[in-house]
């Protein structure tokens, strides 16, 4: 035989010797060897031959045009343990999450365009479903200008936050106009905050103590996704986080607190709305002062210009001691213009759908701050795109109408259309 070429299988006894032990043509030992395959394979099986694994894509749904911090969530069904969900929009994957709830929060862009959305649920065993769920830009007009408008809406019944409303239930009115909703949720856009704390003379000691303590209080209820920043201010900024969600972060710009110098209310109330315009998702400011302004250069009527063109609410922690506000003059104002700057912050809170909460007690601050950020989880999210803009800093009237009796609304009173 040449040299490289295949040697033939030993036969007969050679076959025996070279450990051999089954002949092709025993039919018996062929049946064994079937028969040992056979439970062979039914030992090794991969389970995924009876896994079942089923998902449901429950949000965004078809008929709804998302755009910006969109609320990516499913629902899965499995008779194995649930390895982990992947979350892809327009093929690309946003997030992975391996318990329950599964449910993520992504930035699809503010573009009108249509997404694909596609989750696949994988098994333990390897079993995996998928489902998919493409969204539709929103149709439009060439006249229209394409802004999508945000309403975050406290609603009230018997004082208590009533949660059990559906899109159907809100009416949104525009100048009059009804709009069409093109967003809606409950409490899911993650928070951006900005907490500004007036660090003044007058906060010294357990004043100061009780408003870090408040904010450190607001922190430690922040969810994953949430981001906050911080600041203290007097006459001049004391000391200011970047917006992050690093508690540790945040705690530090309040530890060991002191209080000095006087209060420019007005120029850090802009600072927070400038800050804010650039954030995604529910932007607020937390305010804590007696709103006595004696040292801004810019005037509240300047904040509350800005306040309007922003959709971000203001909540302000009114310290007053118990007594209403009094006048008094200021280097910069006589007490008839401080009052009128009051009055102004009062109606920028109000315009924003914000609200204030007065605080006559120092132990009442702290829970002043975790009810805050508890109503801001149960509002309603609206969107929509005005049908009426015409870009010449108009201001625009909103409100929202239920169909529920008894039940009390309160949202921002409406925009300048810049």
């Amino acid at each position: 035989m040449p040299s490289g070429w295949p040697s033939r299988p030993p036969r007969g006894p050679a076959a025996r010797a070279a450990g051999s032990s089954v002949k092709p043509h025993d039919s018996n030992a062929r049946r064994c060897l079937l028969g040992a395959c056979a439970v062979s394979l039914w030992l090794v099986a991969p389970a995924a031959a009876w896994a079942v694994v089923k998902v449901q894509i429950v949000t965004p749904t078809g008929d709804q045009p998302v755009f910006g911090q969109v609320v990516f969530e499913v629902k899965v069904a499995a008779n194995e343990p649930v390895d982990r969900v992947e979350f892809l929009v327009n093929g690309l994957q946003v997030g992975v999450v391996r318990k329950p709830p599964y449910r993520i929060t992504a930035d699809v862009g503010e573009e009108n365009v249509g997404r694909e959305f596609l989750a696949i649920v994988h098994g333990a065993s390897g079993a995996s479903a998928s489902s998919r769920v493409q969204t539709s830009a929103v149709r439009i007009d060439d006249a229209m200008e394409l802004r999508l408008q945000q309403l975050f809406v406290t609603v009230t019944r018997d004082g208590k936050r009533d949660l059990r409303l559906g899109q159907e239930a809100f009416r949104v009115y525009d100048n009059g106009v009804e709009q069409k909703l093109v967003t809606f949720g409950r409490g899911e856009l993650p928070l951006s905050a900005a907490l500004i704390i007036d660090a003044s003379e007058s906060m010294r000691g357990p004043l100061i103590a009780a408003a870090t303590a408040g904010a450190k209080a607001f922190i430690a209820g922040m969810k994953p996704l949430d981001e906050a920043m911080l600041a203290l201010f007097s006459d001049h900024l004391l000391r200011v986080t970047p917006f992050t969600e690093d508690r540790q972060v945040l705690h530090a710009a309040v530890a060991d607190a002191d209080a000095r110098g006087g209060t420019a209310v007005n120029d850090f109330l802009y600072m927070a709305l400038k800050l804010l315009d650039t954030r995604k998702g529910r932007r607020v400011v937390v305010l804590l002062s007696d709103g006595s302004d004696v040292s801004s250069v810019l005037s509240m009527e300047e904040v509350l210009r800005k306040a309007r063109r922003s959709q971000a609410q203001i909540y302000w922690i009114q310290l007053e001691g118990g007594e209403k506000h009094r006048s008094y003059s200021s280097a910069w104002r006589g007490h008839l213009d401080n009052d009128k700057q009051y009055r102004d912050l009062q109606r920028a809170v109000e315009d924003t759908g914000g609200r204030i909460q007065p605080i006559e007690r120092i132990d009442q601050i702290e829970p002043a701050f975790r009810a805050i950020l508890q109503e801001l989880r149960d509002q309603y999210a609206l969107g929509y795109y005005p049908s009426n803009l015409r870009g010449n800093g108009s201001w625009h009237e909103v409100r929202v109408k239920l169909d529920e009796p008894g039940d009390r609304v309160r949202t921002a009173a409406g925009y300048l259309d810049y």
